[in-house]
This record gives C-alpha cells, structure tokens and sequence, in this order.
C-alpha cells in the first residue's frame, strides 16, 4: 500500500461516509500518504427565461456554501484525535464520475476511496456513481461497504491464473501484493482463491469421439487442476500463505467467489477488473462485472499497469 502516495475520498452524502473517511485517514497515516475530499455538484440548468435562470444561478451558490460547510464538518468529525493531516476539500460542478477522474488524471491521485452508496430497495451494494468509477478510473479504486467495525479482519485476493500473458501475470501480482499489504496493515487473515473450469466441459461429456480423441474428460480435467494448482501453489508460497489460505475451487469465477465471499464472511475482496477479451472500449470485464453485482462486501478494484481512461 506504500505505493498510494495521494488518496482521494470521494463524499457524496452517502451513509457510513463518516466510517469510511475515518478509516481512510488511518490508512493515509500509516502508509504517509495525503488526503482530499471532493464533491460534485450537478451545475444549474440554463433557463431562457431571465428570472428563472437567475433563481436557479443563486440557488446554486447556496447550495455550494452549504455543501462546502457540511464537507468541512465531515472531515472535523471524521478526524482522528492524533491526526495532525491537512485535508482540503474540493468541490466542483458537472458530472459526477467525469469531475471525479478528470480531478483523479489533472492532479495526480493514486487512489480513490468511497463509501458504498447503496440503492435503495435493491440487494446491489454499489451505486451508479461506485461502477462507474470501478469501470472507468484509472487508478484503483476502493468502495468501503458501511460497517461499524473500521478494520477488514478477512481479506481475500481473487486471482486468474489461466491467462499467461505479461500483463495478466501482472495484474495477479498487483491484486497479491495491496491484498498482502492491507492485511499486514490491518491485522487480518489474507486468503487467495482461484476459480478455475474447463471450457465446454457439459458439451464434452455428451461427445464420445472427442473424449476419446484427449483419452477421457476425467483424466483431462484431473491434469487441467494439477497445473492449476502448482500455479497457485507458486503464488501462494511467494507470499507466504499457508494451505488453509489457499482455494482453488472448480467452477464459473463469477458463482464461485461471491459464494466463497458469503459462506467464508469475507469482509473486503482485491481484485482486477478490466475485461481481458482484447475487444477494444471494453472497460470492465463481464465476470468482474457479475461478480461485483453479487457480493456483499468491500471491495478494491484494479486497473493494469497503463491502462487509459475512456473520460479525457
């Protein structure tokens, strides 16, 4: 985690933001890193008529006096009692995530933190404004969910061994190596999982001649999993993990890890998220997709080493 030197919390008025900033304020103190608040408000419409757009224009510097006033005492009451860390505040107007990551590109910020905003009425634990930041910001991205507890006692480190090219090699290690960190920083257990499955394994099984062609499904399967394996086994051992902290399960990654998530009460999930299909504007994969909509927890989301921004 040494590696975020400017962290950039990001208030919109959601519940447990208060929670979510303390704890970021802890983790600027512990790795020396500096802290800003920001903000976006959604700028007046432009009226034709005079009186109106008038209205709306002195409404909206009321509404920025106030906001800055409620930021300003967010961060007085989210402060810890030893933190002697300057935090500025920024408000800006325009779109939401647009204003986040032109802010995250122009000053240099290498980490956004966010409280979940939750929608109401929906099991999702991550709002419009969360996805859009986890697919279209550049630097990692860590959406805390509401707790009352600050620290992640269970982290786990989700990982996809099946690609072998550079950067797929990288984006693992990456995931390993924060995931590792913030255990070590907050006391916790660190589990890494892999899920893993063979591609048309149900068409397979119904193809006699093709499996007699790879001898048998079952023997295929049985050395597909032994590599596997020693694969993990390698990155388990780099990091020190021990056998219990080490899962490698059978199955679509997509059910696996949020059921993992769920049964093993998994309090914060690292993973990558940039699709690895090779299609081209494709910000975030399908399976990181699925899987950010089915579980329950925090989560840090990361981009690989150079990856650009769709938002100029």
């Amino acid at each position: 985690m040494n590696r975020f030197k400017k962290i950039l919390f990001v208030a919109d008025g959601t519940a447990g933001e208060k929670t979510a900033l303390t704890k970021t304020i802890q983790l600027a103190m512990d790795i020396k890193a500096k802290v800003s608040v920001i903000d976006v408000i959604v700028p007046a419409e432009n009226f034709a008529i005079t009186d109106v757009a008038a209205n709306m224009i002195r409404l909206q510097k009321e509404m920025l006096k106030v906001r800055k006033d409620e930021l300003a005492s967010l961060v007085k009451s989210a402060r810890l009692r030893n933190s002697t860390l300057p935090i500025p505040v920024m408000l800006k107007e325009g779109k939401d995530f647009i204003e986040i990551i032109r802010t995250v590109q122009q000053d240099g910020f290498d980490l956004v933190i966010k409280a979940s905003g939750k929608p109401h009425h929906t099991g999702l634990l991550f709002s419009t404004l969360d996805m859009s930041l986890v697919r279209k910001c550049p630097c990692p991205v860590l959406i805390l969910k509401p707790r009352k507890k600050i620290s992640h006692s269970k982290i786990l480190a989700a990982v996809d061994l099946r690609l072998k090219d550079k950067t797929s090699k990288n984006m693992d290690r990456t995931v390993m190596e924060l995931a590792s960190s913030l255990a070590s920083l907050e006391q916790g257990s660190l589990h890494i999982l892999h899920a893993w499955h063979m591609a048309f394994e149900k068409r397979l099984k119904n193809r006699k001649g093709v499996q007699a062609a790879y001898k048998s499904l079952k023997t295929m399967l049985r050395d597909m999993r032994k590599v596997e394996k020693s694969h993990l086994d390698d990155l388990a051992t780099e990091f020190a993990l021990t056998r219990s902290a080490t899962h490698l399960l059978k199955g679509e990654p997509d059910v696996v890890i949020p059921r993992f998530v769920k049964s093993n009460r998994i309090d914060l999930v690292v993973m990558g998220t940039v699709g690895r299909t090779g299609i081209k504007g494709l910000f975030m994969g399908n399976t990181a997709e699925k899987i950010l909509n089915n579980i329950n927890c925090s989560v840090l989301a990361i981009k690989p080493v150079g990856w650009k921004s769709p938002v100029g």
